[in-house]
C-alpha cells in the first residue's frame, strides 16, 4: 500500500544527507575529464540539491517550510557540516537554508542562443557546503548519528512524511561493517 501522507508546512518531511569527507574524496572524479575532486563534485551536487529544494518551496519571496534539512559529514570528524547560523543543528528548516548560504559564487552556464548554438550566461550560485577531504572513513559512526537524528526528528513529527536519508560515499568504512548499522542493529 502506498504512503499517503502529504508533505505540508504543518507536516513537513526531512532530508538528511550523509556525506563522505574522507581523504580519498580528494581523488579526481573519474569520467568527467575536469580534474575536479570527488569532494568538489559532491559539494556542487549537494549545493544544487539544496537550491532545488529551496526553489520548490518558494512562493514569491517566501520560502515555505515543507522540509527540514540536515547534512552530516564524516572523515577526520563526524558531525553537521552546515556553517554559520545553520551550524550545530541536526536539521534546519528550508527557509533558513534559503537565506543563509555561506556565499554566492559567480558561475557560468551554457544556454541556447536562439540560433542553434550555446552562449555563456553568468549566474549567482549559492554555496552552503565547501569540499572537504581528510581523515579516515568512520561510516558506522556517521550512520549511527544519522539514525539518532532521524529517530528524534520522527518522534517530534509523527504525522509527517518519513525522513529521507541520502548517503554518498566512495569507499569502505574504516570503523566496522556499515550494513549492520544500516539495518538498525
Amino acid at each position: 500500500m502506498p504512503y499517503t501522507t502529504e508533505i505540508s508546512r504543518a507536516n513537513p518531511s526531512c532530508f538528511l544527507f550523509v556525506i563522505d569527507q574522507s581523504g580519498s574524496m580528494g581523488d579526481p572524479f573519474a569520467g568527467t575529464g575536469t580534474g575536479r575532486s570527488k569532494a568538489q563534485e559532491l559539494a556542487d551536487v549537494i549545493n544544487r540539491l539544496l537550491q532545488t529544494l529551496v526553489t520548490r518551496c518558494a512562493k514569491g519571496e517566501e520560502v515555505r517550510d515543507y522540509f527540514d534539512i540536515g547534512v552530516t559529514g564524516y572523515g577526520q570528524m563526524v558531525g553537521q557540516v552546515l556553517q554559520r547560523t545553520l551550524a550545530g543543528r541536526d536539521f534546519v528548516p528550508i527557509s533558513q537554508i534559503a537565506f543563509n548560504p555561506v556565499r554566492l559564487e559567480n558561475r557560468n552556464k551554457k544556454v541556447p542562443d536562439g540560433a542553434g548554438g550555446l552562449v555563456d550566461q553568468s549566474f549567482q550560485f549559492p554555496v552552503w557546503l565547501d569540499p572537504v577531504h581528510n581523515g579516515a572513513t568512520p561510516m558506522c559512526e556517521a550512520l549511527r548519528r544519522a539514525k539518532v537524528a532521524v529517530e528524534t526528528w520522527a518522534v517530534s513529527h509523527f504525522n509527517s512524511y518519513p525522513p529521507t536519508v541520502i548517503h554518498v560515499t566512495d569507499g569502505e568504512s574504516t570503523d566496522g561493517d556499515p550494513s549492520t548499522v544500516a539495518q538498525g542493529r
